[in-house]
């Protein structure tokens, strides 16, 4: 029950978990910067990557040759670079594929009002004889490799992208590591309050080497023991107030015995009108205190006698003995029972069938009680999928709030707007158990059209469950 001695090993804490993240994830995004500008140097050594100055010296090489052709074309310049041949007494444009506002620039140059390096351009000034040709050319590395410089022209941002997804790549790599770390001692904090949730207690000791987390796994086998006690005491005074009621009913059972048999002899002599009136009470009387006795009984042994025995049983046997014992209760009040079934033809279905007879019975007997005489209740049964679904509506004043929320509680009576005589302190709460025992489920509320009250079931009658 106690916390066993922490074992030695090394622990850490959020806050530095959190500062190693950060410093790992720092050192790596520089890392991947510095690899980066050793490949970029390494590159260019080997002339994969050609400099930024590159086409400025090849335009200085071939500047001999431009001057000597009869006509500059396109073959001459480097791949990249644009040019314009330009008359010299006027500087009109002879021919070129450079663009116009670069042209203004390359005459600006040629007068030597602006420096030949403009921007990232550098303007290469060839005088012919005739003519100038200025070749613009970019001042920034390039690959080597003509395809690669056909499909990644701009190696700067190329490179630029290149190396922010490696950084993200990187960061995405470190992040998992670290987080799978958290996850794991989060999954082991998550099955221990499910473990405490779900009232398995017995579930094994863990530690975490975070501070925070080893704490808060501390202080959930502390509340695992103490719910542990608690829910011990709890047990034992729930198995003493049962004892307890099923002496108590037994002791009871003794003088209502010999109540109604001194009633049952009285009813065989000669009586008057009045005295056999008050003899029929005191029997109707006895026989209500022997069905809240047995109530109370089986209530106080369901937890440790009361085994569901399933066997086949015909839908259609089965509720017609709920309907004829039905009738048989309602006769005293006039109470007609409808009952409606989308089957049919005959179905079989798996349950314990004494064991649920016995548990609708009391639904369906109370609802005769909370129903004003002459009137109807109403059965609607629905078989679908090897599921059974059983709607009881009377036609009462309907569950209050409370009722609704309480109903199926173990003697509960403070439904007044039903006027309750004690039902539903015990029949429901029976009733309740016995169909969780199916795998079900039952649901109290009022009817949506008239407001009388209504109890909604649903069984899993299948022979694999």
């Amino acid at each position: 029950m106690g916390i066993k001695s922490k074992q030695h090993y090394r622990r850490t804490t959020m806050r530095r978990e959190l500062f190693k993240y950060i410093s790992v994830l720092g050192i790596s995004c520089i890392a991947m910067i510095i690899l980066y500008l050793i490949f970029t140097w390494a590159a260019m050594r080997v002339g994969f990557i050609l400099p930024a100055n590159y086409n400025e010296q090849y335009i200085n090489q071939i500047a001999p040759k431009v001057k000597s052709a009869k006509t500059v074309t396109e073959n001459i310049i480097p791949p990249g670079s644009v040019y314009i041949v330009l008359d010299k007494q006027n500087m009109n444009q002879f021919y070129g594929n450079m663009e116009e506002k670069d042209i203004e620039v390359a005459k600006k140059v040629i007068d030597g009002l602006v420096p030949t390096y403009y921007g990232q351009k550098v303007y290469t000034v060839i005088e012919r004889t005739q003519d100038y040709c200025v070749i613009q050319s970019y001042l920034r590395p390039q690959f080597n490799s003509p395809v690669l410089k056909k499909y990644l022209p701009d190696f700067e941002w190329s490179s630029i992208v290149i190396l922010i997804g490696m950084i993200l790549i990187t960061a995405f790599i470190i992040t998992t590591i670290f987080a799978k770390q958290f996850s794991q001692n989060l999954s082991v904090l998550s099955k221990m309050t499910k473990s405490i949730k779900n009232q398995d207690l017995d579930f094994e000791q863990k530690h975490s080497n975070i501070q925070e987390f080893d704490d808060v796994m501390v202080s959930l086998i502390e509340m695992r023991d103490a719910l542990k006690k608690s829910l011990e005491v709890q047990w034992k005074l729930e198995h003493t107030k049962k004892e307890q009621i099923a002496a108590l009913a037994h002791d009871i059972k003794i003088p209502v015995t010999i109540i109604k048999g001194n009633a049952e002899l009285l009813s065989l002599s000669e009586q008057s009108e009045e005295q056999s009136l008050y003899t029929r009470y005191i029997l109707s009387a006895g026989n209500k205190i022997e069905q809240h006795i047995r109530l109370l009984i089986m209530m106080s042994k369901t937890e440790e006698a009361l085994v569901v025995q399933k066997n086949t049983v015909s839908l259609f046997v089965f509720v017609n003995n709920l309907i004829e014992d039905t009738r048989a209760y309602s006769k005293y009040k006039s109470v007609e029972i409808m009952h409606h079934t989308n089957q049919q033809s005959d179905v079989d279905i798996y349950v314990d069938q004494p064991l649920l007879h016995r548990a609708l019975m009391n639904i369906l007997t109370n609802a005769v009680d909370y129903t004003p005489e002459h009137s109807q209740i109403m059965l609607h049964i629905v078989y679908q999928n090897q599921r059974i679904f059983f709607t009881i509506t009377d036609q009462g004043e309907g569950f209050s709030p409370e009722a609704l929320e309480k109903g199926v509680q173990l003697f509960y009576r403070g439904d007044k707007s039903r006027n309750s005589d004690g039902h539903y302190g015990m029949g429901l709460t029976f009733a309740e158990y016995v169909i969780k025992l199916h795998n079900g489920t039952l649901l109290l509320q009022n009817d949506n059209v008239t407001g009388s009250g209504q109890v909604k079931i649903e069984l899993n009658v299948s022979a694999t469950v």
